[in-house]
């Protein structure tokens, strides 16, 4: 996990450009409640029509600026961030006048990672409670200058123009779903600078850093090269790969899944478990005489659904597991 300084600004998100916008638009990291990097150079930037004039105007500058959108609609400028503090507001105006306000100038960092970044201020899905004393602290995050973006998960293999997420003031409604390494640094940052301070949380338990590796450093390493190779001719012809990843599958199956494939024979009404150890859940397999174990578990259990239940839609809750399940 680590909490990353935005160089400059918030151009740490935008990858690409999309076309086809009839009227203004902008990213999502742009928009209001936004903190912008104090000392810097920052790019503002957006979509349009190809050929478009927009023009841009700050509460903290008389100056406005001008600029073209390219070919492709994407259009971005350069301007120097106003001194920490605000509020602000910055007025971009094409076809349309977006206005956006309550902008702050501080510190703003992007904190990424695995399960331990994501973990939240208060309680989430897997854990009973949140934070160590958990209600004192979320009824004391009061905090109006500290501003939260949490990115909204998204698989994809190619780099997106854009996110889905948007700027929220810290407070006791918003922190307790925000990553609590990402609060209580921005939290330390805030008090220390006496500066507005913005927390970019973008973090995703369980994935390998190759993940957020690019393909073109990737396919430098010995060790990925082939890989690298293999997904990018199944864009071309995914049918094959997927062919190759099932047979794989089966051969997994066959030599570690005793049950045979689909679990036949362990999903069975009448099939015989009482050879079976019984485990108490929900805990971790490792405090539940499974230590040191990484692999496939069958449980059965049998529950009485009473016949008032009849014609009732019901729904199985499991609760977290962590990686897969079949049921």
């Amino acid at each position: 996990m680590s909490c990353r300084k935005v160089v400059f600004g918030l151009l740490i998100l935008a990858v690409t450009a999309a076309a086809g916008f009839a009227d203004v638009g902008l990213p999502a990291v742009i928009g209001d409640n936004m903190v912008l990097q104090q000392g810097k150079k920052i790019p503002i930037w957006g979509w349009a029509e190809p050929g478009e004039q927009i023009m841009v105007g700050v509460s903290w500058h008389s100056m406005r600026w001008g600029v073209t959108a390219d070919k492709k609609g994407k259009w971005m400028f350069k301007m120097n961030s106003p001194a920490a503090g605000g509020p602000y507001e910055m007025t971009i105006s094409g076809k349309n006048t977006l206005t956006i306000k309550n902008i702050l100038a501080g510190e703003v960092w992007v904190c990424s990672g695995q399960s331990n970044m994501e973990f939240s201020v208060g309680a989430m899905e897997g854990w009973k409670s949140g934070v160590f004393d958990v209600k004192q602290e979320i009824a004391s995050a009061d905090y109006p200058k500290i501003r939260l973006f949490t990115v909204q998960k998204k698989v994809a293999d190619t780099p997106q123009s854009d996110c889905v997420g948007n700027w929220q003031l810290c407070s006791p409604q918003t922190v307790g779903g925000f990553s609590a390494v990402a609060y209580f640094f921005g939290r330390e940052l805030h008090s220390n600078l006496n500066v507005p301070v913005g927390l970019i949380h973008t973090s995703w338990g369980g994935t390998p850093a190759e993940a957020w590796t690019s393909a073109r450093v990737l396919k430098t390493l010995p060790d990925f090269k082939g890989a690298i190779e293999e997904i990018e001719q199944a864009r071309a012809n995914p049918e094959p790969l997927k062919k190759k990843y099932e047979q794989q599958m089966l051969d997994w199956q066959k030599k570690n899944d005793l049950s045979g494939p689909d679990g036949k024979g362990c999903t069975d009404v009448n099939y015989d478990d009482s050879g079976w150890e019984q485990m108490e859940l929900p805990q971790y397999w490792e405090q539940a005489g499974l230590a040191d174990f990484d692999g496939l578990v069958w449980f059965r259990k049998d529950i009485e659904i009473p016949q008032s239940w009849t014609g009732r839609e019901l729904v199985l809750e499991l609760g977290p597991i962590d990686d897969m399940d079949v049921t």
